[in-house]
């Protein structure tokens, strides 16, 4: 039996969740980059105040507490997740990992929160609402040019940095939208003449009327900018969200049985006219954005190889980049591929689909658990008929297309979203067992100092560092190689600091140095210009045959690219294996690359020059 404090405490704690929660949401948001910020901290302070919190909310209910089986899923896949970060640990463990450590005191949080007060389920349904609003209206402004877009290539981008992860923002946001106005319609009768408003009581107006405007104000704002992003994984994810409901509130199986007893015929061609639809639409969707879905295709491919070849504890968490680079390489160097996959090959930081990257990083252990979390925190809130569920599935799908847990908000929202389960009650915690509980939140703020200090050193070590990296402009690369060390341990992770330094080392002579720190970001990191840099050490220090690994490796990482060609040309002429030279010379030379570029057509042109190569002679590949 759960206690029901004094009213006005139950408003406060309501007041304090609300308020944790928006700081929680809303500063992840001010990120239009995807890089590390001070906007995090912000974050991690709303972590620990809705920690604490979730122990007021237990001494002041005293509920009774079960661990439910996605419970036990969860439970489970951090302890597999934890004994990979210590046993293989990569270099970007660290940070992947504490993201998991925070998104795991959110979900065990708002456990005990949802668990003592069933209304704080209304309360975040509204909050993602005014969310839901909030970005619509930057979104919107972006369309009509009142507001300048965090994209050059893009209009509208929102608060965040790319209109893919935009949309998978909003997509789920409409989804919970969408439930508040077909759970709450029984405002419509209050809100049709003002007596009956005046008539109700103020309970009713804040926890019915309240989230049924505020889900009309949210759909009808998120829908203008859906299609604006033109993010197909968002729509999917909203079809597949709003179908589930609707099959749900609308009792469609049991019409649908209904009238096809009654118009068989007449349902049997409505139903095959909606199939051909649906794959009308499907394949235009494919050819739309074709390069976009091809390059889906095969960085899937790419996923599925890695979890083959580390089939059981995987490639290490935070690792995948890297494996994803090695992993390409060997695809292209194995035979001889299609033209439209070396087209569309890229140097992505992650795999398009968190399942598969969970799985590549994780092995299949990490890959069931997740599956398993999912599915039945899913299955169990659409059972129930729990208003996250529909908004659950919408985001789980759009994860199926997309990086979102890569991006602080949207790993935030699929947290809270997934903490609302109630699956069936597996083991209860004993009557005395808020002792444990409170002790387990206590250990939670014991590690979120740990949490706080680490990233607390990577934001003030980015900020430091992007302050000097500026001085190359000028080519004062040895101010980079003086601060480098400092950094270093904070910024071990980060792909974009290693590559500075190195790049920093090489020109300033120091090259062995430069590549130990190169090699550092090949573990990190898929772009090949690592192994491009690597090659040219390697040259200057008279090891050819490393030098041209180097550029073969960085060639067959993303095929496209004539770059390492030109470095492997420029490479034999100059240890006198003319012929491998002309022969390397005339595949940059014959290349047609996807996009044209300046630097592209400068080196074909140095390279006919350098070589003699007439049109005549140019042979394509």
């Amino acid at each position: 039996m759960i206690r029901r404090p004094h009213p006005f405490l139950r408003c406060l704690l309501a007041l304090l969740l609300a308020a944790a929660c928006w700081f929680l949401l809303v500063p992840a948001l001010e990120m239009p980059v995807q890089e590390l910020q001070g906007n995090i901290l912000s974050s991690l302070r709303a972590t620990a105040a809705l920690t604490a919190l979730a122990a007021c909310y237990y001494l002041c209910y005293r509920p009774r507490l079960y661990v439910n089986r996605t419970d036990i899923y969860v439970a489970l896949f951090l302890g597999w997740v934890t004994a990979g970060r210590f046993l293989w640990p990569g270099l970007a463990s660290a940070v992947r990992y504490d993201g998991l450590l925070q998104a795991a005191m959110i979900y065990v949080a708002l456990r005990i929160v949802f668990t003592a007060e069933r209304r704080t389920t209304t309360l975040l349904l509204m909050l993602l609402c005014l969310l839901g609003i909030y970005e619509s209206w930057v979104g919107i402004r972006q369309i009509y040019g009142f507001a300048q877009s965090n994209h050059g290539l893009f209009k509208i981008t929102g608060t965040l940095f790319n209109p893919g992860p935009y949309a998978g923002l909003i997509a789920p946001v409409f989804v919970c939208a969408a439930v508040c106005v077909a759970r709450y319609r029984f405002a419509e009768r209050a809100l049709r003449t003002w007596g009956s408003l005046r008539r109700l009581r103020p309970g009713v107006l804040l926890w019915g009327v309240a989230p049924y405007l505020l889900g009309w104000g949210a759909a009808l704002m998120t829908v203008v900018v859906l299609p604006a992003s033109m993010s197909r994984a968002a729509l999917i994810a909203v079809a597949a969200g709003c179908g589930v409901l609707a099959f749900r509130e609308w009792n469609v199986r049991d019409r649908f049985r209904r009238v096809s007893r009654a118009h068989p015929l007449r349902v049997g061609v409505l139903s095959g006219l909606a199939v051909l639809l649906l794959a009308g639409v499907g394949a235009g969707a494919y050819h739309i954005k074709r390069p976009s879905a091809e390059g889906r295709l095969l960085m899937w491919k790419i996923d599925t190889r890695i979890m083959i070849r580390h089939p059981l504890c995987g490639a290490g968490i935070g690792n995948f980049a890297g494996a994803f680079g090695e992993e390409q390489a060997r695809y292209f160097a194995s035979e001889e591929r299609s033209k439209a996959e070396t087209q569309v090959a890229g140097c992505p930081e992650a795999g398009f689909n968190e399942f598969l990257q969970t799985g590549a990083e994780t092995g299949a252990v990490g890959l069931v658990l997740l599956l398993l979390i999912t599915g039945s925190a899913i299955v169990s809130q659409l059972r129930r008929g729990a208003p996250f569920g529909y908004g659950l599935l919408a985001a789980a799908v759009f994860a199926c297309f997309s990086y979102p847990w890569d991006v602080l908000p949207l790993r935030l929202l699929f947290v809270v979203l997934l903490a609302e389960t109630c699956s069936k009650r597996v083991v209860p915690i004993p009557g005395r067992g808020h002792v444990v509980v409170l002790l387990a939140l206590a250990g939670c703020l014991v590690c979120w100092t740990g949490l706080y200090s680490r990233y607390a050193r990577r934001v003030e070590a980015r900020r430091q560092w992007s302050e000097v990296r500026v001085w190359p402009n000028s080519g004062r690369y040895d101010y980079l190689v003086e601060d480098g060390p400092r950094h270093h341990d904070a910024l071990q992770g980060d792909f974009r600091f290693l590559y500075d330094y190195g790049y920093a080392l090489h020109k300033t002579g120091d090259y062995r140095q430069s590549n130990e720190i190169l090699r550092e970001g090949m573990r990190i990191s898929s772009d090949p210009m690592f192994w491009n840099i690597a090659g040219r050490n390697y040259e200057m220090l008279g090891d050819v045959a490393a030098a041209e690994e180097a550029y073969l490796h960085a060639h067959h990482m993303i095929p496209d690219r004539v770059y390492p060609l030109y470095l492997l040309a420029k490479l034999y002429l100059a240890d006198g294996q003319t012929e491998k030279a002309y022969a390397a010379a005339r595949r940059v030379v014959a290349h047609k690359p996807k996009v044209e570029s300046v630097q592209t057509r400068e080196m074909q042109a140095e390279l006919r020059k350098l070589f003699g190569i007439s049109p005549a002679d140019e042979i394509r590949e």
